[in-house]
């Protein structure tokens, strides 16, 4: 298909311009609003068109006598000819490169395919090299955004005058031939450090961490994270932070021993059960076979084992799932307010709850009679429970400490604390599975900010600056408890994701997937991580790239396979 238009051929050696100028390198842009003036019936002569714009009037005439294939649409190759069409092409081509290749692990091979099947390829360059050339730019302009970023959002936090608390999830990932270490402000959902390193130990720690935080007016106040000693020891001596264990781990140190060995019982019972219902087909074909030839003895020792096998499922069935029941109580109870009523929980009394479980899984344990591993895990658990309980009163101690700046009386600070409980409630709702459950949180999480606004309360006489004031306090507070690194633990598998998908993550690769995680990826609520950490609007990152994005590949020159008419092709 070709799109006439009025040529003139005037001979082009009379121009006072080169009219050897290569097209291919002029931009797009200009190009497509070329062809949008000659789309008007009243069009200028290409040669007054050419003088206007420098532009060589052979040039203009290539771009204006360019063929496309019969079955495209005349409308269609003329949108995306026109200024609005080839900006519309823009967005889709940086999209399609920041939404599939950098924050899903969809390689540049598929990405061209694409274009191919929706036949952009006729308006873009698709191959590999054309997209790679074109990606490589803009892997440069997101570690520039983020790098600009991170700077102006860091001013203006220091502008505020004021220190955040933070407390960051640490673990490290192993996908490639270097160890990643990453650290994540599990709030904001922000990444502190995603780099490599050759060694994991508290010092290298360390590094990664002040080199995070440089620059940030944010003050590190503990350390959550699995067990391993060099993310302790990076806790306790490097930065003399509270340690925070992650509760899952724990609760795997109890399954891995116990619900493996529950489990074993269940299969055999199964199985038993599964045998004695052949043998009681087998019985009945006998007996139809050869009628009296199944004595009653035979008939009743299947019986009996069949029964036998259904006794011991119901009974493995009820000790797993009362083991199950118990480590999942341990979630339940460890939190620093109560799950009903939303009442502050003491030190004192979480050991209490947390001994609740841990000796009714004692209980299930002895009656199954599971061996010497399942019995030694239950005193360890005692050992962490300790530690969980410091937790808890370092929590304490740092809440009354910050309520302590807002200089109140013993009354109000009791109201406060119903604020804290409202807020931590409410960040803990969204984690409940059950929605039942969750709906009956959300509700509980009201009804204690209701109740510490309450008319004729302590607080009821306060200033709209002073109850803004602590409601940011409050929020900050519910803050630092944090029992989970999962935001850590979920980036990992992402990490080995994307390298699975594309092989070989680069140190400069793996700055652009920090920048895309941290500035350019939005929640429902419309918020980046970055906007969530520094408590700021950031530029819009999108809008940001695709004005600093160079001007697309041009389609290369279709070449026509032709196949020699010599009969079949070999296999």
């Amino acid at each position: 298909m070709t799109l006439s238009y009025s040529i003139d051929t005037t001979d082009p050696r009379t121009d006072s311009f080169d009219p050897r100028t290569d097209s291919s390198r002029w931009d797009p842009s200009e190009v497509a609003r070329a062809i949008d003036a000659f789309q008007d019936p009243n069009h200028p002569s290409q040669r007054q068109y050419a003088k206007e714009h420098n532009i060589p009037r052979t040039t203009l005439g290539d771009w204006l006598r360019k063929d496309f294939p019969d079955h495209l649409d005349p409308d269609l190759v003329c949108f995306f000819r026109c200024p609005a069409g080839h900006a519309f092409l823009r967005r889709l081509v940086l999209a399609s490169l920041l939404v599939f290749h950098h924050h899903n692990a969809v390689g540049l091979r598929p990405i061209g395919e694409f274009l191919e099947l929706v036949e952009l390829d006729h308006f873009v360059g698709s191959s590999y090299g054309a997209l790679y050339s074109l990606d490589a730019r803009l892997q440069d302009d997101l570690i520039l955004f983020g790098s600009d970023e991170r700077q102006r959002l860091a001013a203006a936090l220091a502008a505020t005058g004021t220190t955040k608390d933070i407390i960051l999830c640490l673990d490290e990932n192993f996908h490639g031939p270097h160890i990643c270490l990453v650290a994540i402000e599990p709030v904001s959902n922000f990444i502190v450090v995603e780099t490599y390193r050759d060694h994991r130990d508290s010092v290298t720690w360390a590094e990664a961490i002040n080199a995070g935080l440089d620059g940030l007016a944010v003050q590190l106040v503990g350390l959550t994270s699995d067990q391993a000693s060099g993310l302790i020891c990076c806790a306790q001596s490097e930065f003399e932070v509270q340690y925070h264990p992650d509760l899952m781990h724990l609760q795997c140190n109890l399954s891995k021993p116990i619900l493996l060995p529950l489990a074993r019982p269940i299969s055999q019972a199964e199985k038993d059960g599964e045998k004695a219902s052949q043998q009681e087909q087998r019985l009945e074909a006998a007996e139809q076979n050869k009628p009296n030839s199944v004595s009653a003895e035979m008939w009743l020792a299947n019986i009996m084992a069949k029964d036998q096998a259904q006794e011991d499922l119901t009974q493995a069935r009820q000790h797993l799932e009362g083991a199950v029941e118990q480590i999942r109580e341990v979630s339940r109870v460890y939190h620093p307010f109560d799950r009903e009523t939303g009442q502050p929980v003491l030190p004192e009394q979480l050991q209490a709850r947390l001994g609740e479980p841990l000796a009714r899984l004692q209980q299930v344990v002895e009656e199954a009679g599971l061996g010497a591993r399942a019995q030694q895990a239950i005193p360890k658990a005692q050992g962490w429970v300790v530690l969980l309980v410091g937790c808890l009163a370092w929590f304490w101690t740092r809440v009354r400490e910050k309520l302590k700046q807002l200089d109140m009386s013993e009354e109000e600070g009791t109201q406060l604390e119903s604020l804290v409980a409202g807020c931590y409630w409410e960040m803990a709702s969204a984690k409940e599975k059950d929605p039942d459950e969750r709906k009956r949180l959300q509700e509980m999480a009201v009804e204690l900010k209701e109740k510490a606004w309450a008319e004729g309360g302590a607080l009821a006489h306060w200033s709209e600056a002073d109850k803004k004031e602590a409601r940011t306090v409050a929020q900050q507070c519910a803050e630092l408890f944090q029992r989970s690194s999962s935001c850590v633990e979920g980036r990992n598998g992402r990490l080995s994701l994307f390298h699975h998908g594309q092989t070989r993550l680069s140190e400069k690769r793996l700055q652009v997937l920090t920048a895309v995680h941290n500035y350019v990826v939005r929640r429902e609520d419309g918020t980046t991580a970055a906007e969530r950490f520094f408590g700021q609007k950031q530029k819009d990152a999108f809008s940001w790239l695709l004005e600093r994005l160079p001007a697309l590949p041009q389609p290369a020159a279709k070449r026509r396979q032709q196949i020699a008419n010599e009969g079949p092709i070999a296999a």
